[in-house]
């Protein structure tokens, strides 16, 4: 398990208002299915549990950033504040529970959008939460496959501060950009395999496994999302010397071994944040 941490003042009596704020709306697919295999299969209902625990524990509310995250069904909405290293943080966020869903067969589709909300422990409302749900609902110009669209103006955002921020962000399509969370299994290859470093090859390996699955059995919306997410692994991540292309292949097998799991957590601290 690989821990983020982040050192930030905590501050127990301070009340989140309604402000501008990056709102991230993100939804589980296949969720309803799951639930409905979970009742009379064991497997499915410990996959289903896992699924659930991966949602209540990935994330951590950031004080520093004003970050905030809820979860209920099947549903994730995450906010922030309107500042570079909060939209940073919603990225990995979104990131880090969209690599640790994969690992269960699972997809998550969302929207990020940046306006009016606010969010407390009891309430999360706004027009920017309305925006980011109905980003992620769009039939005809949402986000159809497994990704995490960007609003405008989030990515006029983005392009504001370089390259730091664009290598989170692809796209499938001109002026339709998403949250790069394939990025740590793209870069994989080219970074030193020094002490620490997780290692992502079995990871790869289930992910290949799940997507040939469902390219060889699944039909109409459900196999076009896994189209779509093979064109974005082999576009991204695949390489002559790093992982191979996902293709449908029956004779792959499930690798061994615990599922990873990363967790986000903050370290609280007294001292100031430049301290």
């Amino acid at each position: 398990m690989e821990r983020d941490a982040m050192t930030a003042t905590v501050d127990s009596t301070s009340e989140p208002v309604y402000k501008e704020r990056y709102v991230a709306f993100l939804d589980l697919l296949g969720f309803k299915a799951l639930v409905e295999l979970a009742e009379n299969d064991a497997s499915e209902s410990e996959r289903l549990k896992e699924v659930l625990d991966l949602l209540n524990r990935t994330l951590c509310n950031n004080t520093y950033l004003g970050t905030r995250f809820t979860h209920f069904s099947d549903c994730i909405v995450i906010t922030s504040d309107a500042s570079p290293d909060a939209l940073r943080d919603i990225f990995r966020s979104v990131g880090t529970l969209t690599r640790n869903i994969l690992q269960f067969d699972m997809f998550i589709r969302g929207g990020i959008t940046r306006g009016g909300a606010f969010h407390s422990e009891r309430f999360v409302y706004g027009t920017a939460v309305s925006r980011a749900a109905l980003i992620e609902e769009d039939k005809a110009n949402g986000a159809k496959g497994p990704l995490t669209l960007l609003s405008t103006e989030v990515y006029a955002d983005v392009k504001a501060q370089g390259h730091d921020f664009l290598q989170w962000v692809e796209s499938d399509s001109p002026d339709r950009f998403f949250v790069h969370y394939l990025l740590n299994y793209a870069e994989y290859h080219k970074t030193p395999n020094l002490p620490g470093k997780v290692n992502l090859d079995a990871d790869a390996e289930r992910i290949a496994l799940f997507t040939s699955r469902r390219l060889l059995n699944d039909s109409g919306s459900v196999l076009a999302k896994a189209q779509w997410f093979q064109s974005y692994w082999n576009r991204t991540v695949a390489r002559p010397d790093g992982f191979a292309a996902i293709k449908a292949d029956p004779s792959l097998v499930e690798p061994g071994g615990p599922r990873t799991r990363i967790v986000r957590r903050m370290w609280a601290s007294t001292r100031s944040p430049s301290g």
